[in-house]
C-alpha cells in the first residue's frame, strides 16, 4: 500500500474543470461531459496509508434478473411504458453460442430520423463495427481478449454505500454473482481497497479474467506509479497469476480530465509495459479515453496502446435515445479502428445507462430505456463492452442530470 494517501476514482464520458466525482468507480474524481460541466459532490477518501477496516455491512442490490416474459416496469417520465414483454438477457455458455434474443417488442423507434453524434464522434460512413477476433496481442500472450458471443466484462469497484472499502466476504459475494451471470471477465480501476488480493481472488475461484488498472488521480503520475509495482509484487508473490490478466489499463479518461498531458500518459504507460513484460506479462497494456481525447491525441496515444480503447457512454451525447445506444456504441468502435487508431482492435471499457435521473436530450434515464440500451449494447457489442456498473454507486454524488448513481445493471443479467 501507499505511503501517502491515495485518491482513487475511474471515470466516464463527460467533462468537468472543477471538483468532482466520477462516475466509474472510485470515490473521488473530475468529470466531464461533451456539451456540458458536470459538477459533482466530493466523496470520503480512501486512505492507503493505513489499514482500512472492511464495512461489517454490505451494500444490496435490489434490482432482480430479467426473465423472459415479465412485464416491462413502467419508466417513471412523462412518457407512457410500452405493455408489451421483455426479453431476458441470458448468461453466455462456454460450450454453446450465446443465443440472440428476439427483436425488442418494447422498444419503440424515434420519432425522428436519427441524428449523426457530434462532430467530434461521426459514426463510419458505411458498415459495422469488426467483430472481435480474440487473437493474442503476441505469440506467448498468456490469454485472448473479449468473448466469443455477446458478453466480455462487467466493471466493479469495492465501495460500501458511505465510501469505504468493502468487506472480502462482500466483495467475495459480488463476483460470485458477477460470474454466474455470464461474464467472463471483470474490471477494477485501480489496487486500491486490496483489490488484488480480494477481488482477483474471487474472481480466480470462478475462472473470471482480470482487466486491471493504474489509476491516474489529480495528484499526477508520480502518485500512481507505485500501482505499477504493486501489480508486480502480486503477480510474483502469486506465481502464475499473469495467466488471469487479459489487459492492463494505465489510467481512466487522466487526460480527459486535466490530470496528465497525452505526452505525459505515452511517457507512463511505455514505462508501465516495460515493467509488465519484464516481469513476465506479455498481453495488452492500453489507456482508455473518450473518443474525442483519442482523436485529438492519436498521433501520442495511438503507437503506445496494444490495443485502443474508449469509454463509450451513449446516454452523455444528448442526440441518441436508449434504443439507439447499442449502434450508438458500434460505430464509435468501428471510428476507432478504421479513422483514429487504424489497424488497432477496439475495446469499450465502460457503457451502460441509467435507470433514474433527468433527461439529457433525448438521452432519457429510466428502468425501462436502460433495459433497452444495455440489451442493444448487449447485441451489437457486447463482446468487447465493459458494462457500467454491477450495482449502482450510491457513495455518489447525484451529479449533473441527478444520473451518477444510478448506473448499476447487473440485475439485467441473468438466467433465462
Amino acid at each position: 500500500m501507499r505511503a501517502t494517501p491515495y485518491i482513487a476514482a475511474p471515470a466516464l464520458l463527460g467533462f468537468s474543470l472543477a471538483s468532482s466525482v466520477h462516475r466509474h468507480g472510485h470515490p473521488e474524481f473530475h468529470n466531464k461531459c461533451h456539451d456540458a460541466l458536470l459538477k459533482r459532490n466530493t466523496p470520503p477518501l480512501l486512505q492507503n496509508s493505513t489499514v482500512i477496516q472492511p464495512a461489517e455491512q454490505s451494500t444490496t442490490t435490489t434490482s432482480s434478473s430479467i426473465v423472459a416474459q415479465t412485464t416491462i416496469h413502467p419508466i417513471t417520465n412523462s412518457r407512457q411504458a410500452p405493455t408489451t414483454t421483455s426479453s431476458p438477457i441470458p448468461i453466455a455458455s462456454a460450450s454453446t453460442p450465446t443465443p440472440k434474443p428476439a427483436p425488442l417488442a418494447q422498444a419503440p423507434p424515434p420519432k425522428a430520423a436519427k441524428p449523426a453524434p457530434p462532430a467530434q464522434h461521426p459514426p463510419p460512413a458505411a458498415g459495422q463495427a469488426k467483430k472481435p477476433t480474440a487473437k493474442s496481442l503476441t505469440s506467448d500472450a498468456s490469454s485472448s481478449i473479449g468473448s466469443s458471443g455477446s458478453q466480455w466484462c462487467m466493471t466493479y469497484s469495492p465501495y460500501t454505500s458511505s465510501g469505504n472499502c468493502k468487506s472480502t466476504s462482500d466483495i467475495t459475494t459480488d463476483v460470485t454473482s458477477i460470474a454466474s451471470k455470464g461474464f467472463s471477465g471483470i474490471r477494477i480501476y485501480s489496487t486500491d481497497c486490496n483489490g488484488l488480493a480480494t477481488v482477483a481472488s474471487a474472481a480466480s475461484s470462478h475462472s473470471l479474467n482480470l482487466i486491471l488498472g493504474v489509476y491516474i488521480s489529480d495528484s499526477g503520475i508520480s502518485a500512481a506509479r507505485p500501482q505499477i509495482q504493486e501489480i508486480v509484487s502480486w503477480a510474483e508473490d502469486n506465481g502464475g497469476r499473469w495467466q488471469a490478466v487479459e489487459m492492463v489499463v494505465v489510467g481512466n479518461e487522466a487526460v480527459f480530465n486535466g490530470f496528465c498531458t497525452a505526452e505525459e500518459l505515452a511517457t507512463f504507460v511505455a514505462e508501465a509495459r516495460s515493467a509488465f513484460r519484464t516481469a513476465g506479462y506479455n498481453g495488452p497494456v492500453t489507456t482508455t479515453e473518450t473518443i474525442d481525447v483519442l482523436e485529438e491525441h492519436k498521433e501520442t496515444l495511438c503507437p503506445i496502446s496494444d490495443v485502443v480503447a474508449a469509454n463509450i457512454h451513449p446516454f452523455f451525447n444528448g442526440q441518441i435515445s436508449a434504443p439507439e445506444a447499442g449502434k450508438f456504441v458500434a460505430d464509435q468502435l468501428a471510428l476507432l479502428e478504421k479513422e483514429i487508431c487504424l489497424g488497432k482492435e477496439a475495446w469499450n471499457l465502460e457503457t451502460g445507462w441509467p435507470k433514474r435521473g433527468e433527461a439529457n436530450g433525448r438521452a432519457v434515464p429510466g428502468a425501462w430505456e436502460q433495459e433497452v440500451a444495455v440489451l442493444g449494447i448487449w447485441r451489437e457489442a457486447g463482446g468487447r463492452s465493459a458494462f457500467f456498473s454491477f450495482v449502482d454507486d450510491e457513495w455518489k454524488g447525484e451529479g449533473e442530470w441527478g444520473v451518477e448513481r444510478n448506473f448499476g445493471c447487473g440485475g439485467l443479467f441473468g438466467k433465462e
